[in-house]
């Protein structure tokens, strides 16, 4: 009976390492698969953050020289009023050339919040369809 114990252990032993074996080819499948999985995320994080950025970047730009425009615009009107005054003949033509200056002075002060507030709109319309498809790992929001 001493070989049929050992001939049994034999067969437990080559049995465990089969089954060692087999968990170890199942764990390091899983590994690889959570891996790709990872790496997919990882790809797709990058590629929304991209253009995430991209995107607002465009248009803060187009945002940007906008405003610069309009400031070269309010300086040039800045300008013209020294001018005005001093060709002004008189106090009532000065007061006049004022008058007409501050009034175009508060109308564009008028555009100037209204483009505020359309500007602000563009940022946040652009930001919401940015991050309307992402995943919160996409956008790199740690899940709850």
């Amino acid at each position: 009976m001493p070989q049929d114990d050992d001939s049994d252990r034999s067969e437990d032993i080559r049995y465990d390492t089969a089954r060692t074996e087999r968990s170890r080819g199942d764990k390091a499948a899983a590994a690889a698969a959570a891996s790709s999985k990872f790496g997919e995320t990882g790809t797709r994080s990058a590629v929304a953050g991209l253009r995430v950025q991209t995107e607002m970047l465009g248009l803060l730009s187009e945002i940007g020289q906008q405003w610069f425009a309009r400031a070269t615009t309010e300086a040039e009107l800045a300008f013209k009023l020294p001018n005005k005054l001093t060709a002004a003949r008189s106090v009532p033509d000065a007061i006049s050339a004022y008058q007409e200056w501050l009034g175009e002075w508060m109308t564009m002060r008028g555009e100037d919040g209204r483009r505020l507030i359309s500007d602000s709109q563009r940022i946040v319309e652009t930001g919401v369809r940015c991050f309307a498809g992402a995943t919160p790992a996409a956008i790199g929001i740690a899940a709850g």
